[in-house]
């Protein structure tokens, strides 16, 4: 991919130094191992519900200064404790508080991270897909033996679903409309009307255009249309 074409969509592939695939699956590999001797060593519930959950008293803001506060008040003054209260007991659950806790806010940072790299690949395959259909849409108009089934195996993907007898709505019509004049998509709008007379007229509109429509919407309609030329 040139860095021209890099430079007028934003459109780049995941950094060439990215983890490699067979490193991404040991570490998935790694981790499902860790998690593994994590359940079988702390014997947590691994299938919680949720009202086993509401009966637990969860560690917010508010809770989590109760309890420390109450275990500064334990380690600075036992003899207030309670009869056969082990202090030492005490300490190592909160040591053990801590950790988990800590554990917890770094497990969540790489999950932030992991989604963030993934956001990124999701990103450059979707649009090399649209690529892929920009190629085949162009070769299946050009009458390329064998381009028509495999366009149509992709064009499935895009085909608009409106619940049976629903008409489209009149900015749906003139959006189909403007892509069918530009040649943005594939298709035909039939709007059939007549007035009414003695008895009552008939009003039918079909519209029938496919497009590459997507979470990118008009940008991606300008790549499937031009493959590296975005919209204006």
């Amino acid at each position: 991919m040139s860095t021209e074409k890099t430079k007028k969509d934003g459109h780049k592939p995941p950094q060439t130094e990215a983890m490699p695939v067979n490193e991404i699956e040991s570490l998935i590999s790694r981790l499902e191992s860790e998690m593994h001797d994590f359940v079988s060593i702390e014997g947590v519930d691994t299938d919680l519900t949720g009202k086993d959950r509401q009966r637990l008293i969860s560690s917010r803001v508010r809770n989590n200064g109760f309890i420390d506060k109450a275990f500064d008040i334990a380690h600075d003054n036992p003899e207030f404790m309670p009869p056969h209260f082990d202090i030492n007991i005490l300490f190592e659950n909160e040591r053990r508080f801590e950790q988990l806790r800590q554990l917890m806010l770094v497990l969540q940072q790489f999950q932030q991270l992991a989604t963030n790299a993934f956001m990124v690949q999701s990103d450059f395959c979707y649009r090399e897909a649209l690529r892929i259909y920009g190629s085949l849409r162009e070769q299946a108009r050009g009458r390329v033996p064998g381009a028509e089934q495999l366009f149509q195996a992709l064009r499935n993907f895009f085909d608009r679903r409106r619940r049976s007898g629903e008409e489209p709505t009149e900015h749906e019509l003139e959006m189909d409309f403007k892509r069918l004049v530009h040649g943005k998509a594939d298709g035909e709008i039939v709007i059939k009307n007549e007035a009414p007379h003695i008895t009552g007229g008939e009003h039918k509109v079909i519209d029938n255009v496919h497009t590459g429509r997507s979470a990118f919407k008009e940008t991606a309609e300008a790549e499937i249309d031009e493959g590296t030329k975005t919209k204006k």
